[in-house]
């Protein structure tokens, strides 16, 4: 519960910080429904993204989502289920392991924004991999992805038990992200299209 506050006020203030500081780029960005990120260069050798390119993002997929019907009260069971975001128009599709499209929902336009907000002009950062590490092997299946230019950015996810391959949004981004998203896995099922 604790966490939960931390991370809902960690998030306030992000976005705060944001809004008072966004520049014209920045919100003519946002008017234009572009949302884009900064990539980390393609060596990954974990410097700052700044040096790499920015791409364009348009949508945000969330995975294993739980099918009301079929809720077995495991929390960490994986299931074939996903929620595909456009972070253009905020429409919501629940799809199955098959593409198919099970059920349609929609942000509001608040939640449109405040997606928008964490995302426009973040930077994507790689884990540093050293050479010669001792890692054992264990994989963490990430808790987003990013569709950038049309390439798939899994957010959180890790290879080993060193974090390598790791990729996520830089600084305290990752946290309000991650909120965020805890936020629309809880919630989609109540949200609709007005």
């Amino acid at each position: 519960m604790k966490r939960g506050l931390a991370l809902i006020a960690t998030l306030c203030l992000v976005l705060g910080f944001q809004n008072c500081a966004q520049n014209t780029m920045q919100t003519s960005d946002l008017t234009a429904n572009e949302v884009s990120v900064n990539l980390p260069p393609s060596s990954s050798n974990g410097e700052e993204a700044s040096s790499g390119a920015s791409g364009k993002v348009t949508y945000v997929e969330i995975p294993n989502i739980s099918d009301e019907a079929s809720v077995s009260g495991k929390a960490v069971e994986l299931t074939p289920y996903r929620l595909v975001i456009s972070v253009q128009s905020g429409s919501i599709d629940l799809v199955d392991d098959t593409n198919a499209v099970l059920q349609k929902r929609c942000l509001d336009s608040g939640s449109l924004q405040e997606l928008k907000t964490i995302l426009g002009g973040a930077s994507i950062c790689a884990a540093a991999s050293a050479d010669g590490e001792i890692c054992a092997m264990k994989y963490k299946p990430g808790y987003a992805s990013l569709y950038v230019d049309e390439k798939r950015v899994n957010l959180g996810e890790e290879q080993d038990s060193c974090g390598k391959g790791r990729k996520d949004l830089c600084g305290a981004l990752t946290d309000v992200f991650q909120a965020y998203v805890s936020h629309v896995k809880q919630h989609w099922a109540e949200m609709s299209c007005e």
